[in-house]
């Protein structure tokens, strides 16, 4: 009986020495994270055009891919059918600033409604599907409304598009213009550190373990009570109301939407980059987004068939690193504290 006290007091030492472990390594890595988000945008006004580009778009479409691990990492429900929410988010801003005549914050949240709007509706009809038809109808559903942008030329301008004049920015009395690359820059960037925060936030909570038991285990919490399709619905929600808003600041970025922000591709390339980054992390995606953005803005004009040499890219991730770049550092600093909580 002492040793079986022994033992588990062992093991509680243990684990707390794990968590404490752990706790001083995501704080290290937060402040540095923190350090090199102050550092650039300190830096920002003295950077060039095309690199405040790039990073802008790092911004914009890491918004995307965070919404979607959401969805995709913690709950489990692979969506091709996002990129509706995307181009919907764009559409909502761009036609209330030509049509209505919105400022820049009333676009906005026309953009963002419309997304939950749609999100709510389809998320009623598709969550209660299997996976495998949820991922056809969701896919589906994108491919109506890409079919119809693309027909409906005086509403989309089709496969040409349409352009803007973006309304400034007013905070109280000061104003701002997204035309400013710095400006752009900072706003995004501010964006995308409050989603990312939110997200965070969502997830730690009691809901975002309810999230987390629902991607690994549905029956379970069937038995405990838990209203599954609720839950699934709330994440589906959530997802498209942030995609939305990326699409939204894409198009703010371009000043320009098409059809084509309908397209599949714009329902593939979230799965690409929380695949490459690691589902279920957050971060992970982000790193995904860093990493594709990368070849597009560079290696591109170097190599027209970049892709060729992305896609090697990400099998070779792959056979070494199934869980992806965070999956796996997670997991070696998984290693590390537990060999160094046995040592000690």
């Amino acid at each position: 009986m002492v040793c079986s006290v022994e033992g588990i007091g062992e093991k509680m030492k243990t684990s707390t020495d794990m968590i404490s472990l752990f706790r001083v390594t995501l704080s290290r890595s937060l402040f540095h994270v923190s350090i090199i988000t102050i550092t650039l945008m300190i830096l920002a006004p003295l950077l060039p055009t095309h690199v405040l580009s790039y990073m802008i778009t790092i911004s914009i479409f890491s918004i995307y891919a965070i919404g979607y691990d959401l969805l995709f990492g913690y709950t489990n429900q692979t969506s091709l059918g996002h990129s509706l929410f995307f181009g919907v988010g764009a559409y909502g801003f761009l036609l209330s600033v030509l049509h209505l005549k919105t400022d820049f914050w009333g676009s906005l949240a026309i953009g963002l409604f419309l997304s939950f709007i749609l999100a709510l509706i389809i998320g009623i009809i598709s969550v209660r599907l299997s996976e495998s038809y949820f991922v056809i109808v969701t896919a589906i559903f994108s491919n109506i409304f890409y079919s119809y942008a693309l027909n409906a030329t005086w509403l989309t301008g089709g496969s040409d598009g349409l352009s803007i004049n973006v309304p400034t920015i007013y905070l109280g009395n000061i104003s701002f213009s997204v035309y400013d690359p710095v400006i752009n820059f900072y706003f995004n960037t501010i964006v995308l550190v409050f989603v990312y925060f939110l997200l965070k936030r969502i997830v730690d909570s009691p809901l975002g373990r309810v999230f987390i038991a629902l991607g690994q285990n549905q029956e379970r919490l069937t038995y405990l009570g838990y209203n599954i399709y609720r839950y699934k619905l709330l994440a589906f929600i959530i997802s498209g109301v942030f995609t939305g808003l990326s699409g939204t600041l894409y198009c703010i970025r371009l000043r320009y939407a098409s059809a084509e922000f309908f397209g599949i591709i714009w329902s593939i390339l979230p799965i690409i980059w929380c695949l490459i980054g690691g589902r279920k992390t957050l971060l992970g995606p982000c790193i995904g987004v860093i990493i594709f953005t990368f070849f597009q803005f560079y290696i591109s004009s170097l190599w027209t068939y970049y892709l060729i040499f992305f896609g090697l890219l990400i099998i070779i991730l792959f056979r070494f690193s199934p869980i992806g770049i965070v999956g796996y550092i997670n997991q070696r600093w998984g290693r590390q504290i537990h060999e160094n909580s046995r040592n000690n």
